[in-house]
């Protein structure tokens, strides 16, 4: 499972299921929007499984630049 949160002007993840492996772990630190888009998808994340993420931890993500 993927979740979001928002940290003041910045975004941080919070992974308990990777796609590939249900064995995985990982927290990111808190990052801009890009950077943390970026690391998910280099994760092997769906961006439609980032971008719901995104939606739920702030429903005005996409309107905020980086």
């Amino acid at each position: 499972m993927l979740r979001v949160a928002k940290v003041g002007d910045l975004y941080k993840a919070t992974v308990t299921e990777l796609p590939w492996s249900e064995s995985e772990y990982w927290v990111s630190g808190t990052m801009q929007r890009s950077e943390l888009i970026r690391a998910l998808s280099d994760r092997g994340w769906h961006s439609t499984d980032i971008s719901d993420a995104f939606y739920a931890a702030d429903p005005e993500w996409l309107a905020r630049g980086d």
